[in-house]
């Protein structure tokens, strides 16, 4: 008998080491560190309020209106910053003990800027838009996809069925991103390189003469007022009257 709830007390204590161990990866991802205007998460079919301090979610998706912004602060102390007007959706993002196992996100509108803690080898971090899969080695970088015309809703529960492929902007300010049209094409992109990856599958890049240089913005702090979080139009190669954050 005393043999009998040894082992029963061994097996207790296996499936609760196993449970804290997934609940490390399978826990929330991070949380907003700062929020202006109307920004929500959609979980579960629900369209909830997010506010400073609120958890995300591997599962959500992050919206924003036309005067909304967030700041997120992963669990490995990456860095996502979701400009106004934007749809960001989390579909995996596995953390271990500070170390990213895997991210993916998905980018349908918006603009959002990734700081990248820096990744191991067995990492994987990746974004998706409608016309490009960014494949990320720790690195800095802004990704654009215009809002498509006659939006009814930008906070929506479901977005609209059939949305046109419009061209993704991806722009390179520190380390490397590996990216590929939706024909396959690659493309290396490293800071000051603007790539543009089209619809039909075609990629578009120009470079400038030194890397793009970005104002440090610290986590949970709001950006200084009227300035982006990235350089104006006439800095970076964008048109006139656009803003990245």
């Amino acid at each position: 008998m005393y043999k009998v709830i040894l082992i029963i007390g061994f097996l207790l204590a296996s499936v609760v080491g196993v449970t804290t161990a997934s609940a490390e990866i399978l826990n929330d991802a991070g949380k907003a560190t700062y929020v202006s205007g109307e920004v929500y998460v959609i979980r579960d079919s629900e369209r909830l309020a997010l506010s400073e301090g609120d958890s995300v979610f591997a599962s959500d998706t992050v919206v924003t209106a036309s005067s909304g912004r967030v700041t997120l602060l992963m669990h490995d102390d990456s860095k996502i910053y979701v400009g106004r007007s934007s749809r960001l959706s989390l579909s995996d993002y596995a953390v271990k003990e500070k170390t990213l196992i895997s991210g993916a996100f998905n980018l349908l509108w918006g603009k959002v800027r990734f700081f990248v803690a820096k990744l191991s080898d067995n990492s994987s971090f990746n974004v998706s838009t409608r016309t490009a899969v960014l494949g990320v080695r720790g690195t800095e970088f802004v990704v654009i996809v215009p809002v498509p015309e006659g939006m009814p809703d930008l906070t929506g529960i479901e977005p609209p069925v059939n949305l046109p492929e419009l061209i993704t902007t991806v722009f390179g300010i520190e380390g490397l991103v590996e990216g590929f049209s939706s024909t396959g094409k690659r493309m290396l992109i490293g800071p000051g390189v603007k790539v543009e990856f089209t619809n039909d599958g075609t990629i578009k890049f120009t470079t400038q003469d030194k890397p793009i240089s970005i104002p440090t913005v610290k986590p949970g702090s709001a950006p200084p007022p009227e300035i982006p979080d990235v350089p104006k139009p006439s800095d970076i190669i964008v048109p006139s009257g656009q803003f990245l954050y």
